[in-house]
């Protein structure tokens, strides 16, 4: 019986993997069509209903007035500063490198707590981190597709820009865990993110009959897959298999990123993104692999996606 479950639970979380890995593939199809603001409007529209079912389903309580600020901080940069970012950036560079990039999240977290708030970090640590870095400027030096412009390096940047408030968010929301169930602070900061994007959008006079065939079918993919059923098979995989097995499965996002890519949008990865890639996933195995803050910090990456 024991086995069955484990089972479920594996195949739980390489689900999660591939959902939240095809959703670079998936915002660059919509980029076709919408502005990235209106990809992250819609996006996390969807995803309060969906995270509202499931918020109301299991009669969850709604977050104490005492910690509104903190959870309204982590909405700005978890929901709005973050996806402003991350979907501008992949309007000049691809669905693999900008997965590749975000990949870095785990390591930028172990940084800002060295640096902030002098934790204090292992050599083999250390040295995923500065394998990451090392992959990170091949990955941003190398271009998109086989060619070299200030278009790619601004979107690269974009979506480093990103990862780096995804760190922020992640140290944000550390006490609000103690305190809530993440389903709760995902419903919430998503609303406030939501709200913010609705300021942006409706001078824009969205024409809705856009949302519709390809564009209606991705954002539903985006909002309710990648922000609600992943994020339900992720816990359902953490209480099953335990912290250090799921850290070792997210390392599968960037790769399932670059193969969608690869597969679906025919994106090409030229030597330099492909040694960077490698670096990259190696540096944050070693850094995801090695303790405490490794296994918090995936814990909030994985609502990223």
């Amino acid at each position: 019986m024991e086995t069955k479950v484990n089972l479920k639970a594996v195949l739980a979380i390489i689900a999660t993997t591939l959902f939240w890995g095809l959703s670079y593939t998936s915002t660059k199809v919509l980029l076709g069509s919408l502005l990235p603001v209106q990809i992250a409007f819609f996006r996390l529209l969807l995803a309060c209903l969906a995270l509202g079912i499931f918020f109301f389903a299991s009669k969850k309580r709604l977050v104490h007035k005492s910690d509104l600020l903190r959870v309204i901080a982590g909405g700005v940069f978890g929901n709005f500063i973050y996806f402003l970012f991350e979907n501008n950036g992949l309007r000049f560079t691809t669905a693999g490198t900008g997965s590749l990039i975000i990949a870095t999240i785990p390591v930028l977290n172990v940084l800002a707590g060295a640096i902030l708030f002098r934790e204090k970090n292992t050599n083999k640590r250390w040295l995923g981190v500065i394998l990451s870095f090392v992959g990170v400027y091949f990955i941003i030096r190398s271009g998109s597709n086989g060619t070299f412009s200030l278009a790619n390096i601004k979107g690269n940047l974009l979506v480093f820009g990103a990862a780096c408030a995804w760190v922020a968010f992640t140290r944000i929301n550390e006490p609000l865990l103690n305190r809530y169930d993440s389903i709760t602070i995902n419903l919430h900061q998503s609303a406030v993110g939501m709200f913010l994007l609705s300021f942006l959008i409706i001078p824009l006079e969205t024409d809705l009959s856009v949302l519709r065939g390809s564009v209606a079918f991705n954002l539903a993919y985006l909002g309710i897959f990648c922000s609600a059923v992943a994020f339900f098979l992720y816990l359902y995989a953490l209480k099953t298999l335990g912290t250090a097995t799921v850290t070792s499965y997210i390392n599968l996002v960037p790769v399932f990123g670059v193969l969608g890519g690869a597969i679906i949008l025919k994106e090409t990865l030229v030597a330099g993104q492909l040694l960077g890639g490698a670096i990259v996933i190696a540096g944050v195995s070693l850094v995801t692999m090695s303790g405490k803050s490794a296994a918090q910090s995936t814990k909030q990456v994985s609502t990223a996606e």
